[in-house]
């Protein structure tokens, strides 16, 4: 006998939630580092840098305060700055367009993510992806990681012109999937554009703690690593 499943559909985020943004990143610049002949010494504190100023001018761009065209050079012009690199306007537009062009090639994934992917489409539940990343990347992201054959839909911000936690983007996403918000969970790791998005248009939420976040606000349910979906799904 067929086991009713509560959700029927399941929105994942991409990057930091299945795709392991964080490795992929560290790994391209470092390469890209000695591509362009960078001061080996100014790597350490170019990569602290780099963490702290691309956390936040991807906030900017979520919250409508910076462009897509700004954010592909401020991250890199800031960090730059802080670990006192020197480089030219045409340095960092090349420099800008490299991580572009080789980061999305890294195929590194959050651990677990194929194992409970596999799980979840055996057990009939409907994937689809909900991202803010930029357009043009986030499908080489999922070719390349093995990840496209699990997702139905992938919903992209810049197709809706909201961004999440915007509710536009995940009505967006129910009217794609034909489904709703008693019948979805969102599933991700980031607090405000994931789980507080996916909290105030009433669907359920699964927060992925990758590190020691505390806040006011109980998802409906918290993990700390994928393969803790067993539980839940």
């Amino acid at each position: 006998m067929e086991i009713a499943l509560k959700y029927k559909h399941i929105f994942f985020d991409l990057d930091g939630t299945l795709w392991d943004i964080h490795r992929n990143a560290e790994l391209t610049l470092k390469s890209m580092w000695v591509q362009f002949e960078c001061e080996p010494t100014k790597w350490d504190s170019f990569y602290e840098a780099y963490l702290h100023h691309n956390h936040r001018v991807w906030a900017m761009y979520r919250q409508g305060t910076m462009t897509k065209e700004e954010l592909r050079t401020a991250r890199f012009s800031r960090s730059m700055d802080d670990a006192g690199v020197q480089y030219s306007s045409e340095l960092l537009e090349q420099f800008a367009q490299a991580f572009v062009d080789q980061c999305p090639r890294q195929p590194h994934l959050i651990p677990g993510a194929l194992e409970i992917l596999n799980y979840l489409n055996d057990k009939g539940y409907v994937m689809h992806i909900i991202t803010n990343g930029f357009k043009e990347i986030q499908g080489i992201k999922m070719d390349g990681s093995g990840l496209a054959p699990f997702f139905v839909h992938n919903i992209n911000s810049e197709d809706v012109g909201v961004r999440k936690p915007d509710p536009k983007i995940f009505h967006h996403a129910f009217d794609r999937a034909g489904t709703h918000a008693q019948e979805s969970i969102m599933i991700g790791d980031d607090w405000e554009a994931d789980i507080l998005g996916a909290r105030n248009i009433g669907m359920d939420q699964v927060f992925l703690k990758l590190d020691q976040q505390r806040h006011n606000v109980h998802p409906t349910f918290t993990i700390e690593n994928l393969i803790e979906l067993k539980n839940i799904l």
